[in-house]
């Protein structure tokens, strides 16, 4: 159940408010918004993939933002938008089989979060857990040049993270978006043009 003080925050929430007046599923777009406005990548891309694609704040702003982009959709719950450009897929990420898709990604988005135990230091480690496993399978699944655009909570697995992407893609960098809340530890890493092994 959540708190009364978690109620009257999102009720009186100034993005809460221009979501619902926009028609948009959640405030979570208004981050995507964001992003795209300083990097312009969404508009770039043909082949995207939303990892942790649920109810479906990003997609609308993908949608939005790219008439001819094709959205692949990752969640363990359903999404509340229907287009007949994403492909949804009601599973775990990891238990489908890229490599024998042949298809790889301009842009790869992540959302994903895991149920939050109130624990900050426990909580970053088990989405860093979620962040390690994308970074593990981007050899088979983005393209060369390609952007991994994700939300994390920050911690000291960061700076592994880090260094990790700094090996394989040509910038990172970190983006704080104004609808983000200023008292949250969430951050967003923009990983710039991915550079696949020769």
């Amino acid at each position: 159940m959540k708190s009364k003080t978690w109620v009257l925050r999102h009720k009186n929430d100034q993005f809460v408010k221009r979501a619902k007046q926009l028609g948009y599923i959640n405030r979570a777009a208004f981050k995507l918004e964001e992003i795209e406005k300083k990097y312009g990548i969404i508009k770039k891309s043909k082949d995207i993939l939303e990892l942790g694609s649920s109810p479906g704040g990003w997609t609308q702003v993908i949608i939005n933002s790219n008439i001819s982009s094709n959205i692949t959709c990752f969640d363990l719950l359903d999404m509340k938008i229907k287009n007949n450009r994403i492909n949804f897929f009601k599973k775990d990420f990891l238990s489908y089989n890229f490599k024998n898709q042949n298809v790889r990604f301009d842009l790869i988005l992540s959302d994903l979060a895991p149920n939050t135990t109130g624990h900050k230091s426990t909580d970053h480690l088990k989405i860093s857990q979620m962040i390690f496993e994308i970074i593990n399978i981007l050899d088979s699944t983005i393209k060369n040049k390609g952007w991994f655009i994700f939300k994390i909570w920050k911690g000291e697995e960061e700076k592994e993270i880090i260094k990790k992407l700094k090996l394989v893609f040509n910038k990172v960098e970190y983006f704080k978006p104004k609808s983000s809340r200023q008292e949250s530890s969430e951050i967003f890493i923009i990983a710039i043009e991915y550079q696949a092994y020769e």
